[in-house]
């Protein structure tokens, strides 16, 4: 046959594939000598063996799962080396499923293009399957069902609500546009429309899915707005000790500089960012994301990734009203350590904004009677919103108790680097804890010894080994004095310690020189997950990751984040 003529191959799984093209007789018919385009390829599980025997389905790209069923000609079945072919397919643009029954893998690949007397070869390794998990869905009841479909495939989910949440099971890895029906639903009318990304084996939570309604187009400004930030220092801030890459920097949208009521959807347009050197020349692109915009208090935060920093350049921030949105999901980088980051802009559950996002947040009460979510909510925040605490409410990072191997990020940080920072005020300078991972790493105050970290060593190596240095476990920690504190005022605490060791450690933007003190510890843990509370009063702009940030980052993002300072500030450019 002439399998390998004019080949569009996807994610050839192995070699073996390519070495089969020439001449395979598994692969039955010969559509290039009949006139008639063919689909064929290998299908192999991840162990390497042969999907065998698993449905493989060719889907017209205007297929509808609510509306109709796939005819039996678009359909087949790997054999036993995991081979299968369709042929005598009409010419057109398809989706290519596969499922393989016994060991629950599956695959589906997008706009797959056959020709006329041409041939195709999809081969690929089937994936674990994902899960999409919608939290704090207000506006849905309890028992709500419906179903969630992807046009184009034959993807048909039966959904329910339960405790405000939506899940959406065995989902194939890929990225496609998922359209989501609640209760009276019809093919025109979805609920939300929603472009995910589905990992294998992973659960993606999305927050807020997108609201639609059939046959009205997302509404739009016919406005183009520019805006500048000159990344000139603060005054009285002339150098810097080390060059400063990749940091996020908070940009704040006011309507001293912006007239909200003229624009309606502000939240539908495109933002982009640019670095502008100082001859006006654009030097670079930027990620770009906002944290939402309040129509209330009139202000917008949106958050720049600036990949290195040149107090001679400015930034420049362009909204397009007409541009559809597309934001990097990348502001706070894994290759820059944050494992987490909560700006505490929503009420019950509190979006990860770190790059892979694993670690949504949950507040939680154990007395009956303490605030509600809205309460709970404070405007008055560093960076707009802030969240409120008193000492039976907790927040819990979700599935951070042991660190996971498949994923590149966790919140146990072993003996490694280690760094966190966040905004708090504190209603009263009493014994209380600010979060805590048990056995772990925690941050407390004390009124006697002010802020203290604690960091929990672990003995890698056993007592009586030859040449053995690392033999005991115990806890160290640092107090940062109580100068400085006050209640009722917002207090800026970083803190990172490296493996050599090192520590920087700031209250506001003043490096603290603390000894730190060890004390014996018999090295048992009992994992938990995260937790942020255990004291009354507000909490902002939490991060947490595993690198050292030296003195100059540290300073920069308080500079940043301080409202009374706000640097860099944007301003309107005509």
């Amino acid at each position: 046959m002439k399998f390998c003529k004019n080949i569009l191959a996807v994610s050839i799984a192995s070699a073996a594939i390519l070495g089969g093209c020439s001449s395979d007789s598994h692969i039955a018919g010969n559509s290039a000598e009949t006139g008639s385009p063919e689909l064929a390829g290998i299908f192999l599980l991840d162990n390497g063996k042969p999907a065998a025997f698993a449905r493989v389905h060719c889907v017209p790209s205007d297929f509808n799962a609510t509306s109709g069923e796939l005819p039996a000609a678009y359909s087949t079945e790997t054999d036993s080396k995991g081979y299968y072919s369709l042929d005598s397919i009409p010419p057109g643009t398809y989706a290519v499923e596969a499922f393989h029954e016994e060991s629950g893998k599956r695959f589906l690949v997008q706009n797959i293009s056959v020709t006329e007397d041409d041939s195709v070869a999809v081969s690929d390794t089937l994936r674990d399957p994902g899960i999409i998990k919608f939290e704090g869905i207000e506006n849905l009841s309890d028992g709500a069902a419906g179903v969630a479909t992807v046009l184009g495939t034959t993807i048909h989910r039966n959904i329910v609500v339960h405790e405000h949440t939506l899940f959406i099971d065995s989902l194939p890895v890929g990225k496609f546009d998922l359209q989501v029906f609640i209760d009276e639903y019809s093919s025109a009318n979805p609920w939300a429309y929603l472009k995910v990304d589905i990992v294998a084996g992973h659960t993606e939570t999305i927050l807020e899915p997108s609201p639609i309604e059939p046959d009205i187009e997302t509404p739009r400004d016919s406005v183009t707005l520019t805006f500048v930030a000159p990344l000139a220092l603060p005054k009285g801030i002339d150098t810097l000790n080390s060059v400063v890459t990749d940091i996020p920097i908070a940009l704040r949208l006011t309507e001293d500089i912006c007239d909200f009521d003229s624009l309606q959807y502000v939240n539908y347009g495109r933002w982009d960012a640019a670095r502008i050197s100082k001859d006006g020349r654009h030097r670079s692109n930027l990620p770009i994301s906002y944290a939402g915009f309040d129509r209330e208090s009139k202000e917008m935060v949106i958050w720049v990734r600036v990949d290195s920093l040149n107090v001679d350049d400015s930034l420049e921030i362009v909204y397009d009203g007409l541009q559809y949105p597309f934001y990097a999901l990348d502001i706070f980088p894994t290759n820059r350590s944050y494992s987490l980051v909560y700006h505490f802009d929503s009420e019950t559950t509190f979006r990860d904004d770190a790059e892979k996002g694993y670690f949504n947040g949950m507040l939680n009460s154990t007395e009956t009677g303490s605030k509600t979510s809205t309460e709970n909510r404070n405007s008055d925040g560093v960076l707009r919103s802030s969240i409120a605490l008193d000492a039976t409410t907790t927040i819990t990072a979700k599935n951070s108790a042991k660190a996971d191997s498949t994923r590149k990020v966790n919140l146990s940080f072993g003996n490694g680097q280690f760094c966190f920072s966040l905004w708090i005020n504190l209603e009263s300078l009493e014994q209380q804890t600010i979060f805590e991972k048990a056995d772990e790493y925690a941050l407390r105050y004390d009124p006697a010894q002010g802020f203290v970290v604690e960091f929990y060593h672990v003995a890698t190596e056993r007592a009586g080994d030859e040449g053995a240095t690392d033999t005991a476990s115990y806890k160290q920690t640092w107090a940062s004095g109580t100068e400085g504190i006050e209640a009722g005022k917002w207090i800026f605490i970083a803190f990172s310690k490296h493996s050599i060791p090192q520590t920087s450690y700031f209250i506001n933007g003043t490096s603290i020189k603390a000894e730190e003190t060890s004390n014996d510890w018999d090295g048992n843990r009992e994992l938990a997950d995260l937790k942020i509370g255990g004291f009354t009063g507000k909490i902002d702009e939490f991060t947490l990751g595993s690198t050292f940030r030296d003195d100059s980052w540290t300073r920069l993002t308080y500079l940043n984040q301080k409202p009374e300072i706000s640097w860099p500030k944007l301003s309107a450019r005509k």
